[in-house]
């Protein structure tokens, strides 16, 4: 019989699976910390996140529209999207659960030649006042807490009246759960039968890069539209798009993807991309 974990546990493991292996780390084979290795990151975190052939990241994000604003980041990773916050003129906060991203972010902000504050912290109890953020931002970090929907209510909580919150969670209607994950490591490798539920299959087959054996990924959540709205009930003006989606999220139906013309697939991620971007206003 298994032991379900407490959330204490589980919260643990989410802690040392990051900390061992930080989102991006791997993209460079540049020392950690070195100039190159903060230029080779960056250039591969806006050119991996594509809708088909085109990048989204920068413009469904929309960085350089803010500016003067204090922002806080959600789960700082390795920094790249925190220098452009601060390069588009703003306060910058960055919290991470685990204490090796605060350090790189912290030495990503030196390089670049920028400032920032950065703490270790957890998403779900924020250390923050009421109603102190202008913008609060986490792109791919709340659907790795057990408690999403209690983060939700800390970034609403902490911002002010009129601030914004930009949250990127993974969709569970995506290609790359239906085609990658559940068709293909699920159903066509057998992996769901061996790890026993779809929600471990999620968890375990998705996040490569920090991955490794020794290294398993112990929690992704995903959400449906309808589950994201929910969340966000308290917010106005709440506005949803999908992005992230290439050939390889469709899993074995990749060759035929591929086959699709080219003004379908070039809208396609609008229904089937992995990352659910929500705008939201308190």
């Amino acid at each position: 019989m298994t032991v379900a974990q407490s959330p204490e546990q589980l919260k643990e493991d989410i802690r040392k699976f990051w900390g061992t292996l930080p989102c991006g780390v791997q993209s460079s084979r540049e020392p950690i910390n070195s100039h190159a290795f903060f230029n080779a990151t960056a250039r591969h975190r806006f050119q991996i996140h594509t809708d088909w052939d085109r990048t989204f990241l920068r413009e469904a994000v929309r960085f350089h529209e803010h500016t003067g604003k204090l922002v806080l980041e959600i789960g700082c990773g390795i920094g790249v999207d925190g220098v452009e916050w601060a390069d588009a003129g703003n306060h910058y906060i960055g919290l991470d659960f685990n204490f090796p991203s605060c350090r790189i972010t912290r030495n990503r902000f030196i390089d670049a030649g920028q400032y920032g504050t950065f703490l270790n912290g957890d998403a779900e109890n924020l250390p923050f006042a009421d109603d102190t953020f202008d913008l609060i931002y986490s792109f791919g970090v709340l659907h790795h807490t057990p408690a999403t929907e209690g983060a939700v209510r800390e970034v609403y909580r902490c911002l002010k009246p009129g601030g914004q919150a930009i949250i990127m969670l993974y969709y569970k209607w995506s290609a790359m759960v239906l085609g990658d994950v559940l068709l293909g490591w699920g159903l066509r490798k057998g992996a769901l039968w061996r790890v026993g539920s779809v929600g471990q299959l999620i968890s375990q087959y998705t996040e490569w890069d920090s991955q490794n054996e020794t290294n398993i990924n112990p929690l992704t959540r995903v959400f449906s539209k309808s589950q994201a709205r929910e969340m966000f009930h308290q917010f106005g003006n709440i506005e949803m798009e999908l992005h992230y989606l290439w050939p390889g999220h469709f899993g074995p139906l990749r060759r035929l993807a591929l086959l699709l013309p080219k003004p379908l697939v070039r809208n396609l991620h609008r229904y089937l991309g992995w990352n659910l971007i929500i705008h939201a206003v308190k």
